[in-house]
């Protein structure tokens, strides 16, 4: 997901850039033709040239170091803008207020802004130490130092912020808001990474889905919120019970899933033993937890999701029995 931000980023920001390199280029014809300056006019074909370029390079095949040479780029064209106009450099200087901004929305690390930006200061103060400038152009030149500063990092603190708060909606989309634990998004997603893991590798993981005895009538006799606590309760029994790299995900209801990367059918049954023995610390209405549950291996019983899904789930409904029984006689 963010590697697809990043490319849609670097895409309107090369777009953007080539439009000001095409658009500069071409405003430098009419600076010719008031100026006579025959310096405008090179740098101006130089600019069309590098816009029209941008525009065809295909984002997702732009290797990273012609990435990062973009505001180089920029900045070192932009000021041999201002020299070729000089003295009165001001007519350009202002571009440089994109500068900033692009460098910030482009760059990624906060490091790699501060760098960047510090090289388009330099090229902003060239045209003052290389060619003879006048007073409009030296004030330009100082006023626009911080402006390309303050909105650099402006950008990038904005940036940062809907980047973070992106990640945290990406994270809540994959969690279950009532136990806190992954929802079904999450283990399609960790299901599907992990089969073509262990299809690579040749080793075998195991699905196994549960539902809760009784949860019904608890929900029926104590209420929606007794309920709530106990589905709780039963996440974090299922999260202590297994392994560091297994994931807990809650599928709807009282229906919960374990995907145990790495696992036989051994490691499956050992898993399911914790689960039993966790769940059964669990109050549920006064009495011991129980739940119906299933498993499926990759590739043993099934090599697609959706077939693993259906061998978990009838060893699961077949186990119903067994746990209805538990729960008799411990009640008895």
């Amino acid at each position: 997901m963010r590697l697809s931000r990043r490319i849609s980023r670097q895409r309107n920001v090369r777009y953007t850039t080539a439009a000001i390199f095409i658009g500069t280029g071409g405003l430098s014809t009419f600076a010719y033709l008031i100026l006579g300056s025959p310096g405008i006019l090179w740098v101006g074909g130089l600019a069309v040239v590098t816009g029209t370029a941008l525009a065809f390079v295909p984002t997702d095949r732009m290797p990273d170091w012609l990435f990062h040479a973009l505001p180089p780029i920029v900045v070192v064209e932009i000021s041999l803008a201002s020299m070729s106009l000089a003295p009165n450099g001001a007519a350009i200087i202002g571009l440089f207020a994109f500068v900033g901004p692009a460098i910030a929305f482009m760059i990624e690390t906060p490091r790699g802004i501060i760098a960047h930006i510090t090289f388009a200061t330099l090229g902003l103060l060239a045209p003052l130490v290389l060619v003879e400038t006048n007073d409009v152009t030296l004030v330009a030149t100082l006023c626009m130092i911080p402006i390309t500063w303050g909105l650099g990092i402006f950008v990038m603190l904005v940036w940062q912020h809907a980047e973070d708060a992106s990640a945290q909606l990406e994270q809540l989309a994959r969690l279950d808001p009532l136990t806190e634990i992954g929802n079904r998004r999450l283990l399609d997603e960790r299901l599907d990474y992990e089969l073509t893991r262990h299809e690579r590798s040749g080793r075998q993981l195991a699905l196994i889905v549960l539902d809760l005895n009784g949860f019904k009538q608890i929900n029926d006799m104590l209420g929606h919120g007794v309920g709530d606590i106990l589905l709780r309760d039963t996440a974090a029994a299922l999260a202590s019970a297994v392994r560091t790299q297994d994931t807990v995900a809650r599928q709807g209801g009282d229906e919960f899933c374990v995907l145990a990367p790495e696992a036989g059918q051994l490691e499956a049954e050992e898993i399911v033993a914790h689960i039993r023995g966790a769940l059964a610390a669990v109050d549920a209405g006064g009495k011991p937890l129980r739940a119906a549950i299933g498993y499926a291996i990759f590739p043993a019983d099934a090599g697609q999701v959706s077939d693993l899904h259906e061998v978990a789930d009838a060893r699961q409904r077949a186990d119903k029995p067994r746990a209805a029984a538990a729960a008799r006689i411990t009640a008895a």
